[in-house]
């Protein structure tokens, strides 16, 4: 570091200077008069963040070492316009873009202390002055960890071979002033390469508050959830580790906050993992071992169109991947496991081979397979122990590669391992009862769910993906006041509602209960169980094949020993019979589409 700095004073890009400022000890920072406020005598932060100090800041006049960023203000600019990409994502590009514009001030990178890395001698003024934090050790270390301006040859040479960093990431709150503007000033003071690419994620946040050490009860911590997630559902420990990263990646676009939900993790993870991707799997094991006894049959070359689609969505996942569009990887992934399902629907091999018939199941199960492995491969950059495991029962021992995902075919004769349930469904745990209204004599339920099977009290609904999570925040429990009813919503009410168009795939009808109907609704990306209080109104079969209108953000409630995962859209007459809000078979809308 001591060389580095030394190195810059010859470059000249350093001067003796002073300033001085309201300073925070806790924080290390100036702040200027106008983020200043006094109270009592004393000063402090006028409106500090949740990570910012509420300690009395201390006037300090001192001289010290300055660095000229502001001779480099016109060179960052020309370097952006002419590398658009280097920073992302485009909200912070612009930001940094209006914060350089506004004119760059030299930066001081000297504290007067007893403690540190201390200024070279051959800097004027060196005497007790040490290098501020924020120059050694958050920036200049990303260079001299390995190996630059080392006296080991072979640390020094190790620099030379992997700089420029491909990719540098960073928490948004530091990107524009530090990472994006005095990071790479340093770099073409220092004649390096900058990085390639700068990217700031987002912050997590419980409840809408941002998760901190100073605010605990916003802590998550993964390790114990992923350890409560393998035991609510049976998962080995490193497939629920996974599970969280899933959840992690698929839920918010990699470069904005998201909001964490335990009870949306785990939603998720009975939708996507244990009713998708695991219930494709399971399936497809199930049926080789059953009907060919885990051995790979010959098939008769019959294509079903979704084994050559494979090779062109494993480059649109790598070129997510590459541009950290995880979420949009991963959805691209489980519309291929989703399509998997429903071919599975459609071809109904359990009745060929009931008919006699297990070689015309042959080329299906080729092609599950296929899928299986592709899904394997896609799956390892966000999910390396699931990627693993699925590699490992459809009987590979080659090392995985990438091209394993475009090289989809399994040889007659190879044999897999037994099936076993990757991802069990988890047993949600109770929520509290949420309090509501009680309705008016005169209203009637318009939900197509039934109200009056179960004889005995309703179980409390688990949160669905969107409930957020309280994460051990409590809620202030307050005496319930009498209001006069509004009966208007507002676009933000409608809004949290999600609507998406389904098709019925199955129907039967619910033991003992009259009114209900158990049906299995692809989702376009899933397929959910659904109990319907329809079966007065439509038979089983009268339903198979309908496009129908799901409630898809609706919080699972289970009736009669069955968990119904939302809920349709219905009319009611006068007489309060019901009719289904279906599409028509003409109608140009897929299923899984969104309804505004």
């Amino acid at each position: 570091m001591q060389r580095v700095v030394q190195r810059l004073w010859d470059g000249g890009h350093l001067k003796l200077d002073s300033y001085s400022g309201w300073y925070s000890v806790p924080d290390e920072t100036f702040f200027p008069e106008k983020e200043v406020v006094e109270r009592d005598g004393a000063h402090y932060i006028a409106n500090p963040t949740e990570d910012q100090s509420k300690a009395p800041l201390e006037w300090v006049k001192e001289t010290g070492h300055f660095f000229k960023l502001s001779a480099f203000q016109d060179a960052l600019l020309e370097y952006y316009d002419q590398k658009p990409e280097m920073l992302r994502p485009d909200t912070r590009r612009n930001e940094t873009l209006s914060f350089i514009k506004m004119g760059l001030r030299d930066t001081s990178i000297s504290r007067v202390q007893d403690w540190g890395i201390p200024i070279p001698s051959g800097v004027p003024e060196h005497e007790n002055h040490v290098v501020y934090v924020w120059f050694p050790d958050a920036l200049l270390n990303y260079a001299t960890a390995p190996g630059y301006l080392s006296d080991d040859p072979a640390k020094a040479a190790e620099f030379t071979e992997m700089w420029p960093p491909d990719l540098q990431l960073m928490s948004k709150d530091i990107f524009t002033r530090f990472h994006a503007t005095l990071w790479p000033a340093l770099l073409q003071a220092l004649d390096l390469e900058l990085p390639r690419e700068l990217f700031a994620h987002g912050f997590w946040t419980v409840n809408g508050r941002k998760i901190s050490k100073r605010d605990p009860e916003t802590i998550v911590e993964p390790i114990a959830f992923s350890k409560q997630i393998a035991e609510l559902s049976g998962a080995e420990f490193n497939l629920a580790v996974d599970a969280l990263r899933y959840y992690c990646l698929r839920e918010v676009t990699f470069g904005v906050d998201g909001d964490f939900s335990t009870d949306g993790c785990l939603a998720r993870y009975n939708s996507d993992l244990a009713n998708g991707l695991g219930n494709t799997m399971q399936r497809t094991l199930v049926m080789l071992n059953m009907y060919f006894g885990g051995v790979v049959p010959a098939g008769q070359g019959r294509d079903f169109g979704l084994k050559t689609d494979l090779a062109r969505i494993a480059t649109e996942v790598e070129s997510d991947y590459a541009s950290l569009n995880f979420s949009g990887a991963l959805n691209s992934v489980w519309e291929v496991v989703a399509r998997a399902n429903r071919l599975i629907e459609a071809e109904k091999p359990w009745e060929k081979v009931k008919n006699g018939s297990p070689d015309d199941v042959a080329d299906l199960i080729g092609e599950l397979l296929s899928v299986c492995q592709w899904a394997a491969v896609t799956l390892t950059p966000a999910m390396p122990s699931a990627g693993a495991a699925i590699w490992k029962k459809l009987g590979r021992t080659a090392p995985m590669q990438w091209s394993d995902a475009t090289n989809v075919d399994f040889a007659p004769g190879h044999t897999v391992q037994p099936a076993q349930i990757l991802f069990p469904r988890a047993k949600l745990p109770a929520a509290a009862p949420v309090p509501t209204k009680t309705p008016k004599k005169k209203e009637k339920p318009m939900s197509t769910e039934s109200t009056t099977e179960s004889v005995a009290a309703p179980e409390a609904a688990a949160p669905s993906e969107t409930t957020p999570v309280t994460a051990g925040i409590p809620t202030e429990t307050k005496p319930e006041v009498p209001v006069e009813e509004n009966p208007f919503i507002t676009i933000d009410d409608f809004m949290k509602v999600k609507l998406r168009t389904g098709k019925v795939l199955e129907a039967e009808r619910v033991p003992k209960a009259d009114k209900l109907l158990r049906l299995q609704v692809d989702l376009g990306t899933e397929t959910r169980q659904i109990l319907a209080g329809m079966a007065q109104y439509y038979t089983p079969e009268e339903m198979i094949g309908r496009t129908v209108i799901v409630v898809a953000n609706l919080a699972p409630r289970t009736m009669r020993g069955y968990e119904s995962q939302g809920m349709l859209l219905a009319a009611s007459d006068d007489e309060g019979h019901l009719s289904l809000v279906t599409l028509g078979p003409d109608s140009e809308v897929g299923f899984g589409a969104t309804v505004r």
